[in-house]
């Protein structure tokens, strides 16, 4: 039985679990949750699995996991699991593997809190103009510091892709959109103040297995 994914195209949460499936050549479905509807309105099969009422949710050997970088903390750990070998987009050894996991909190704190709330206050809310400008004021400053990383390094963690550069991509791929020229952090001006971050982009999307959000998430139904 291939794993369940539920999840919503808009949201980079369910990006990060699903490009790293992807990625990790793990067959899953997908299954859209309403996330435009109050959370007592969704279905009552995802009210029942999900813990905290969010996307994404991943059902994967006999396991119910939720939030984003547990899924992926899961998924890159489970190979030894199976007797797979390596292990692919994690780190080699436990101080790599360690490395690996600060970019998870560090991206937890900031891309996950900034950018993911420079889109929503445009894109789907209400912001109030100064809560916009202190999250952009955020957003460009973790730009910046990854064109920093990545100006020493090919891969966040490395020389190696891991789920550190997975979890980042979440909402970095969504700065295609219009709301990101009046937050200051569209692609299209990546080239000139963020061309290792452009480079990393364009690497990461080049990898076996590898999607845009909007090419992974598109075609499907809102129905659950």
């Amino acid at each position: 039985m291939p794993a369940i994914l539920y999840c919503h195209p808009d949201s980079g949460f369910s990006y990060k679990a699903a490009l790293a499936l992807r990625l990790l050549g793990i067959d899953f479905e997908q299954r859209h949750v309403n996330i435009r509807i109050p959370r007592d309105q969704r279905s009552q099969e995802f009210r029942d699995l999900a813990a905290h009422g969010e996307i994404p949710v991943l059902l994967i050997d006999g396991l119910v996991l939720c939030q984003s970088n547990v899924i992926l903390d899961y998924l890159a750990t489970r190979q030894d699991a199976l007797g797979e070998g390596a292990r692919r987009f994690d780190g080699a050894d436990t101080e790599q593997r360690l490395h690996v996991r600060e970019w998870l909190s560090w991206e937890a704190n900031r891309i996950s809190l900034n950018l993911a709330h420079s889109r929503y206050g445009r894109q789907f809310g209400s912001y109030d103009a100064a809560v916009l400008a202190w999250y952009d004021r955020r957003s460009i400053a973790d730009l910046d510091r990854l064109q920093q990383q990545l100006s020493q390094t090919p891969w966040l963690a490395g020389s190696a892709p891991t789920i550190a550069d997975v979890a980042c991509m979440g909402y970095l791929c969504f700065t295609q959109e219009p709301w990101a020229q009046d937050a200051g952090v569209a692609m299209q001006s990546w080239m000139q103040r963020w061309p290792a971050l452009e480079a990393w982009y364009q690497r990461l999307l080049a990898l076996p297995g590898a999607q845009s959000a909007q090419e992974l998430f598109a075609g499907y139904e809102l129905r659950y």
